[in-house]
């Protein structure tokens, strides 16, 4: 939203973020000027007690994986956390409350929409709306993916049927060796396809909604292309790498694809469809009627994942949705491999095999 300054100081790292000194939340120029607002909210209200639930509470998020805001998350912010814990009381009696969250659930700590939920649920599109006690027109919540608020959720239950440390401190996961990831692999009978491009320099909130806007944009070109998507992902290290991963049913499909036409009666449309298939040559089979409308069995543009993602992501990346930087990236280095080929990135890249462990074993590290 505005420039700020980066610094590692003592092995941290520290923001620092201007912000206007104002007299009142409502008339912030930036996000960022609410903060000394939110500050003041919250040390006004909070005891020594509650100090330690939202400690708790916020290890409970670490522990979990939906504590922060950032887009890399999209979990619960610090302050969203002090709120749960101002609204709830305690760290029990919140996760007691969440197992029972219904979609849009509203947490008014100044009751600015007693009486009024369906107005606050019209103007909050969100899956959680909490409500900000120094900003009406504000939901804390807001950078909260429906992803993370079910993984909250579901471990609250969790946790509440069979309390332990492992929600706080889960165990460390190692990589599997590669001759396990290999036949891992083998035994899902996928076709696990890598991007392998090279990082861009941006900040983490930039990169990773570049990131996420490419996974969704190559997806859809996936699929748009008659490919079964199993599953995706991405990783990064932020400095160097980026890989994205799409699992498929299968990387190869038949030449041939049937085609739908328009039903019959729509005239000016079977006019065109036949005109476009009569003696092309890429139509193997047909036109003909099936049911009320015309088919058309075509030979496909590709039938190889790797042929098309190759096609698209050299030559047309930038016309297919994928961010900017993503597609200057693909342009300056582009490597793709399918199942073993990654074999020696995982070796030499400490981060991405943890990253592929966890995707291979597919479940949260706090469910037994």
């Amino acid at each position: 939203e505005h420039p700020y300054i980066q610094a590692e100081i003592d092995g941290f790292t520290v923001d620092f973020v201007p912000c206007f000194k104002l007299e009142s939340a409502d008339k912030v120029v930036s996000s960022v000027d609410r903060t000394p607002f939110h500050t003041l909210y919250v040390k006004s209200r909070i005891t020594e007690k509650t100090k330690n639930e939202v400690r708790l509470l916020k290890r409970f998020m670490r522990g979990i994986g939906t504590y922060g805001a950032e887009i890399k998350i999209g979990g619960f912010s610090g302050y969203l956390c002090e709120i749960l814990i101002l609204y709830y009381k305690s760290f029990v009696n919140l996760l007691t409350a969440a197992s029972d969250w219904r979609k849009q659930e509203i947490i008014d700590l100044e009751g600015y929409y007693t009486n009024r939920e369906e107005d606050a649920r019209k103007l909050f599109q969100e899956p959680l709306i909490v409500v900000d006690p120094v900003d009406k027109s504000r939901n804390v919540a807001s950078a909260v993916k429906e992803e993370r608020l079910s993984e909250f959720i579901a471990a609250a239950r969790q946790f509440l049927k069979n309390p332990s440390l492992r929600f706080f401190y889960p165990e460390p996961v190692k990589p599997l060796p590669i001759e396990e990831i290999i036949r891992t692999m083998d035994a899902r009978g996928t076709s696990l396809v890598f991007l392998k491009t090279v990082a861009v320099r941006a900040v983490p909130d930039v990169l990773w909604g570049q990131l996420y806007r490419s996974q969704r944009a190559i997806a859809k070109t996936i699929r748009r292309y008659g490919f079964s998507l199993l599953r995706d992902d991405v990783w990064s290290d932020e400095k160097t790498a980026i890989v994205f991963v799409f699992e498929l049913h299968s990387r190869f499909l038949p030449t041939v694809e049937k085609h739908l036409g328009p039903p019959v009666r729509k005239r000016e449309d079977c006019e065109r469809f036949l005109t476009k298939h009569l003696g092309s040559n890429l139509t193997l089979s047909g036109p003909r009627i099936e049911g009320d409308r015309w088919v058309v069995e075509r030979k496909r543009r590709f039938t190889d994942v790797v042929e098309l993602l190759k096609t698209n992501l050299e030559n047309e990346a930038s016309n297919t949705g994928i961010a900017s930087q993503i597609s200057k990236a693909f342009l300056s280095q582009l490597e793709v491999w399918v199942n073993h080929e990654v074999k020696h990135f995982y070796l030499t890249n400490p981060s991405f095999a943890l990253f592929l462990t966890e995707y291979l074993r597919g479940k949260p590290r706090w469910l037994q």
